[in-house]
């Protein structure tokens, strides 16, 4: 009896935590209503694109970005973003429903890009872009498999393990980032002050 009330609480706080994620989701990701973000002299203003062709050429917006056509820090922030922000939806997902497969998350993953995109269209606060389809798909997979893996860890005792191995790479990435950045100037593609639209879908 206990260990039902306390499945059924677990499935109830997952199911909240997913609503409010997604009407947060619907906030930055539809409207986009994101303060401007201030780094050293940079200024990013989060934003879409309200007019213009949509791109239903798969991979043309994200190797646009990949190549440095908006620039670097711009390139990699949208691409990052697109993927980091669906990444909790993957990861609840499973937490409400314990036997999803695979197959039923990546059409989740693909629907969740579509809804976004086409909430944008119908609210005229955006354009369709079906590289955002496949980044944002990519975020929700990449949250299921990162609960796929813990789920395994925890059941093989080696959580602690894990837990200890991963925060020596992250500090090891972060001190590896602070030693061979360029400090002191802007990227190429930046004037001091000057704002950059990153395109959060």
């Amino acid at each position: 009896m206990n260990n039902n009330l306390e499945a059924v609480k677990k499935h109830l706080v997952a199911t909240l935590l997913l609503i409010a994620y997604s009407l947060l989701l619907i906030k930055i990701m539809v409207f986009k209503d994101l303060p401007i973000i201030r780094i050293g002299p940079l200024m990013f203003r989060f934003g879409g694109t309200h007019d213009g062709p949509a791109n239903l050429v798969p991979f043309k917006t994200i190797l646009l970005y990949l190549f440095g056509g908006q620039g670097l820090i711009i390139g990699g922030l949208n691409i990052v973003g697109n993927i980091v922000l669906l990444v909790p939806v993957g990861f609840l997902l499973p937490l409400i429903f314990r036997n999803i497969t695979w197959k039923k998350m990546l059409a989740i993953a693909v629907a969740s890009g579509l809804l976004i995109e086409g909430m944008q269209v119908v609210l005229h606060v955006g354009i369709f872009d079906i590289d955002d389809v496949i980044l944002n798909g990519l975020g929700v997979m990449v949250g299921y498999w990162t609960f796929l893996i813990l789920m395994n860890w925890m059941r093989s005792g080696k959580f602690k393990t894990v837990v200890f191995a991963a925060l020596i790479v992250i500090i090891v990435a972060g001190v590896l980032v602070y030693a061979f950045y360029p400090k002191g100037q802007p990227p190429k593609d930046f004037g001091p002050g000057v704002k950059r639209n990153v395109r959060l879908v």
